[in-house]
């Protein structure tokens, strides 16, 4: 089952309502350094100094950014900076955005409590790895503030968006909340508070099985927690720890959007052109989109049209290195070639995914990269442009261009209990840190 209830939200004062599109971020994972010290200037009551605070070369075991970030999270709390409701409910989140390839789009869902649940015994179900250094950090920052800052985004199946349907009437109102991102999402948000809507809403999730969709890391923290709580003699099945916020929102719903995550590649000890075509020559066609610095953008929009043409086919990858002044298209030759180079424990029918392909075969055959311990190593961005820039600045060693993984690619390795690559999804537009906290 899946054990969902509401809960008392906390969220900034209405006396700041006009400040919000100041005091919000998204989640913590897709802030740049730079981004972060931007955050912190915007207003001195951003939500950054809780969800990801700075750190300084006098930190040490009492006086850091998460004993910081408790010591805030204490003070805007007692000071009615934040707020509790008074009574329990559900959050109904939209956020309206611009999609990637033109146009608007709209999405929307519950924020409420979860059971924490182990993987594989209940209901929540991941799709992707994760690496040691966010969870500790994200553990050391539950540690100290006893709250959950941003909601976890899982998706659930309905065909028919009856979950959806319930609070559809609620959306024609004005918003309790509404704040702009700079990137124009609008986020808004509604409460439920009616126990007969509470109840039915409940008790449609009650069989689903929820997938993650973004934030394994905090999903794999709260397992963390939970099990240190209990280890410390914190047996209450209906306490605190026991849940964790989730964003639910339906697999079927019109506005779910994945971009792809191109990976972008630092540390490596060798980077030779001649040598790495060769390597991959055995296992892809290689096209070679030379360019001059005139027409380097039209030739990057032919290398990024050849590659979503493969959208729905798969096995088609852009590949741009330091100093060449070629974009490399490449294209599977011949799956069967590349098979046996697979780890065995991959499930046949999620061999052929480009993040696998991609990382199994380009970056642990031909790159030699350590598929288990790259931590550090690969940067990841929804941005063609970035990962572009990022090589030709000399930031980054190569990029890889990729089309995204699908829900339903998502849903199969969910359901066989495997999990693809770090960031094989990135879902958008993200939900924001600040509109709805969970603090216990």
């Amino acid at each position: 089952m899946a054990d969902v209830k509401p809960f008392r939200a906390v969220h900034y004062s209405r006396n700041l309502a006009g400040d919000l599109n100041k005091l919000i971020t998204p989640p913590y994972d897709v802030i740049s350094p730079e981004e972060q010290e931007d955050f912190y200037q915007t207003h001195p009551l951003n939500v950054i100094r809780l969800v990801l605070g700075k750190r300084f070369a006098e930190d040490d075991a009492a006086n850091n950014r998460y004993a910081r970030a408790a010591a805030t999270l204490k003070q805007w709390m007692e000071s009615g900076i934040l707020e509790r409701r008074e009574r329990v409910g559900l959050t109904v989140y939209r956020m309206d955005f611009a999609e990637p390839g033109g146009g608007r789009s709209k999405i929307d869902g519950i924020v409420a409590l979860v059971k924490v649940d182990d993987y594989g015994k209940g209901k929540v179900l991941p799709h992707e790895k994760t690496y040691k250094g966010p969870k500790q950090d994200q553990l050391s920052l539950m540690r100290a503030c006893k709250a959950n800052l941003t909601p976890i985004h899982a998706l659930f199946g309905d065909d028919r968006n009856e979950v959806a349907a319930v609070y559809k009437s609620l959306l024609q109102f004005p918003p309790d909340q509404e704040a702009t991102e700079a990137d124009g999402t609008v986020h808004r948000t509604w409460t439920i508070e009616d126990t007969e809507a509470i109840a039915k809403i409940v008790g449609m999730l009650y069989d689903k099985s929820l997938f993650i969709a973004d934030g394994h890391h905090r999903y794999e923290t709260a397992l963390a927690f939970r099990d240190e709580m209990r280890a410390a003699g914190h047996t209450d099945p209906g306490a605190a720890h026991e849940y964790v916020m989730m964003y639910l929102t339906s697999m079927s719903h019109p506005g779910l959007t994945i971009l792809p995550a191109h990976r972008m590649i630092k540390g490596l000890p060798n980077v030779d052109v001649p040598i790495m075509l060769r390597v991959l020559d055995p296992y892809f066609e290689i096209e070679d989109l030379c360019y001059s610095e005139a027409n380097r953008q039209e030739v990057a929009q032919t290398l990024i049209d050849r590659i979503r043409s493969y959208s729905n086919v798969g096995g088609k990858f852009g590949m741009v290195v330091q100093g060449d002044n070629c974009f490399r298209l490449l294209r599977l030759k011949d799956f069967q070639a590349i098979d046996s180079l697979m780890d065995a424990e991959i499930p046949s029918s999620l061999r052929g995914l480009d993040v696998t392909i991609l990382r199994e075969i380009i970056l642990g055959h031909a790159l030699g990269m350590d598929k288990e311990n790259a931590e550090g190593q690969i940067e990841y961005t929804p941005l063609v442009r970035e990962a572009l820039n990022k090589v030709l600045k000399g930031d980054i060693q190569v990029s890889f261009i990729l089309n995204p993984t699908r829900v339903d690619q998502m849903r199969a390795a969910a359901e066989l209990g495997h999990k693809l690559p770090h960031k094989s999804t990135y879902f958008y537009p993200k939900i924001s840190s600040g509109l709805v906290l969970n603090v216990f």
